[in-house]
């Protein structure tokens, strides 16, 4: 699909790619990833994997994890922490493993009228921009969630306020008109 998009001259918008703690079972695993990307010739920093906080259970997965890691980003993928702030998420995660991007669980946002939990968002916003880490805000559905998401400058959101999950056919329709409105909107 990225190559397709580069052929034909294309916005390039890149891809998140979920593993799980299975893919840490063989520490090898990148390797197919990487020939995939030389043999599609992919630009760095358009595939992006995302971990979740189960691949960090266990003391034995730490070193793995950090090695993994270094050698996503020696190969032009980006890393990030996907789900944070659900389940056992810790702000340890964060010292310990070098990722570009944190996406914060939609769960912060289901009450977002609470003062405590504008808090709690403004701080991990805050956080991520201090150690230099892109945050995606998840679940987005409301237009008073994005107001606030704006006021503090978080990098991106994701959610229903702009689409459902579409097929690859749909999404390329669905942001051909996106894009295009967007780009209007800033010569306005």
């Amino acid at each position: 699909l990225i190559q397709r998009w580069q052929d034909e001259g294309k916005t390039l918008l890149p891809i998140s790619v979920n593993l799980s703690r299975v893919h840490f079972k063989d520490l090898s695993f990148l390797r197919a990833f990487s020939k995939l990307k030389e043999s599609y010739q992919i630009p760095d920093g358009m595939i992006e994997f995302e971990l979740t906080e189960s691949v960090f259970f266990g003391h034995k997965q730490i070193d793995p994890v950090i090695n993994i890691i270094r050698q996503m980003h020696k190969c032009g993928f980006l890393c990030s922490l996907d789900d944070f702030g659900f389940g056992f998420s810790s702000l340890v995660l964060l010292k310990e493993f070098d990722v570009d991007v944190i996406k914060l669980d939609r769960q912060f946002f289901v009450d977002i009228s609470n003062p405590k939990t504008k808090n709690i968002i403004a701080g991990v916003v805050e956080l991520a921009k201090k150690l230099g880490v892109e945050i995606v805000a998840e679940g987005i559905e409301t237009e008073e969630q994005l107001r606030f998401l704006k006021s503090l400058r978080c990098d991106m959101v994701q959610g229903y306020i702009y689409s459902k999950p579409l097929p690859v056919a749909e999404f390329e329709v669905w942001w051909n008109l996106f894009d295009s409105a967007h780009h209007n909107s800033l010569r306005n």
